[in-house]
């Protein structure tokens, strides 16, 4: 029996919207392998020269590259997904905000920190710098309380103003640059509080938690790492909590600080002395195990994931 010219139209169409949906998937698929890319390198602090400079390591060579070399010293790197970085660098008596550019060179031996530009002018430190993914927005610490304000330096404005009752420090912006959380006394133990600039409002996230600075988002937004002393052996250790019901579990606990998820979140940076001084360790989220990645007489500190740059990719199945 021959088909219709009207059974015909409907199969074509029906073709059609299907080859649509799997073009389209395969650009989803494609996208979130990029997003989610191995990350190969990461930035950090160290004074293996002298005062604390910017480097960058191979992860899987551990080749280590010096960025800069100013010797004013340099602190709390955060980098965007554009491969954008803020970080606080000394100027006169005081650390000032800065942010640049890490260039492709990055797979070389002669990394270049790129557009260098002094977001922040003021008497007072500016520490403890954090970004959001696409890096526009820069949460940080002054003396005014803590601050967001633009990649640019512009619209900065107080969220959580200084108050003498109770401490707040270790700001940390979330991915999507629409919350802000950060340590906290305010509920009587220092625990970590979340501020949503939607609302104003300012919550508690965790409860007994012991948390005491390094606060750092996953990439997803659903989970912060921090640094605690809530540990079976009372050293100094990293745990992880959960933004939706703000439970939390220990990671590590071995005078370990300053951790930094990796963009699937298996992976993380992380600071510890368990070995003497301070150095650069790799944990794997799901085994538990841990890498030393460092091996240096100066502090090694603050590492970070560097985003891998989108280039096209593969669907993966």
């Amino acid at each position: 029996m021959k088909e219709s010219k009207k059974a015909r139209g409907i199969m074509a169409r029906a073709v059609s919207g299907i080859a649509v949906l799997i073009f389209a998937l395969t650009l989803s698929v494609v996208a979130l392998a990029q997003e989610r890319g191995d990350e190969s390198y990461a930035v950090f602090v160290s004074q293996r020269n002298g005062a604390a400079e910017l480097y960058s390591i191979d992860l899987n060579t551990r080749q280590v590259s010096q960025l800069t070399n100013t010797g004013r010293g340099h602190l709390t790197p955060a980098i965007s997904s554009n491969r954008g970085i803020v970080f606080a660098s000394r100027e006169g008596s005081s650390y000032e905000i800065f942010s640049g550019q890490l260039g492709a060179a990055v797979r070389t031996r002669r990394p270049m920190l790129l557009g260098v530009n002094r977001l922040t002018v003021n008497t007072g430190d500016e520490t403890g710098t954090s970004t959001s993914r696409d890096g526009n927005w820069v949460a940080f610490l002054s003396g005014d309380g803590i601050e967001v304000m633009t990649s640019t330096g512009i619209n900065r404005r107080v969220i959580v103003p200084p108050s003498e009752q109770f401490s707040d420090f270790s700001p940390a912006i979330s991915p999507d640059g629409t919350r802000v959380a950060f340590v906290s006394n305010r509920g009587g133990a220092f625990d970590i509080w979340v501020y949503t600039g939607a609302t104003g409002e300012i919550r508690q996230l965790t409860r007994s938690a012991k948390a005491n600075g390094g606060l750092s988002w996953s990439a997803d937004g659903k989970q912060i790492v921090f640094n605690t002393t809530a540990t079976v052996s009372e050293n100094s250790g990293i745990a992880m909590a959960t933004v939706e019901t703000g439970s939390f579990r220990v990671l590590t606990e071995k005078g370990d600080f300053n951790g930094s998820l990796s963009v699937r979140g298996d992976r993380m940076l992380f600071t510890s002395t368990r070995d003497g001084d301070a150095e650069i360790y790799l944990l794997n989220v799901g085994s538990g195990s841990v890498e030393r990645l460092t091996f240096n007489a100066g502090m090694d500190d603050g590492a970070v994931f560097l985003a891998e740059p989108v280039r096209p990719g593969r669907p993966t199945r």
